[in-house]
């Protein structure tokens, strides 16, 4: 089992922030940071980029790194099924739009993706769950190490 590099965004404009909007197989919602896997060679600044593109159509800027987290699952079917995605280590970035086009790859289990204000982002359930409650941290200019989450 491997650790996986992850570039995440905080994707940020008029007070909102552009989310994932991910639905289990069990039907629950759930957000997450548009971002994903950094390529062997890739830096993490490109990655970061190439995801957001990806995911959302969107061209951005990278404004700063802001925090470190780290994911765990230990959940012995799940880590034999995705091995390389149970241990990962999310970068993310603070990031603003640019220009738009068209989405080119959805992540599992991703249904789109939404802007949600800064508000109402207590009322939902955000990936990872540590992130949440150092949101205000992080758009006061702190960079953090927001926690490892250990998850079964």
């Amino acid at each position: 089992m491997a650790i996986r590099s992850a570039a995440k965004a905080l994707l940020i404009k008029d007070g909102k922030i552009l989310l994932n909007r991910c639905r289990r197989d069990n039907g629950t919602i759930y957000y997450d940071l548009p971002g994903g896997g950094q390529h062997q060679g890739e830096c993490l600044e490109d990655a970061v980029l190439r995801e957001i593109r990806e995911e959302t159509g969107c061209e951005a800027k990278i404004i700063r790194f802001a925090a470190l987290a780290e994911e765990i699952y230990t959940d012995p079917e799940l880590c034999a099924k995705y091995p390389d995605y149970c241990h990962r280590m999310m970068h993310i970035f603070i990031a603003e739009p640019v220009s738009w086009g068209d989405p080119t790859e959805m992540d599992h289990q991703m249904e789109g993706f939404e802007w949600v204000s800064l508000e109402d982002i207590g009322s939902i359930e955000l990936l990872p769950h540590m992130l949440k409650e150092n949101l205000p941290r992080i758009f006061t200019g702190e960079t953090l190490w927001v926690g490892s989450e250990i998850i079964p």
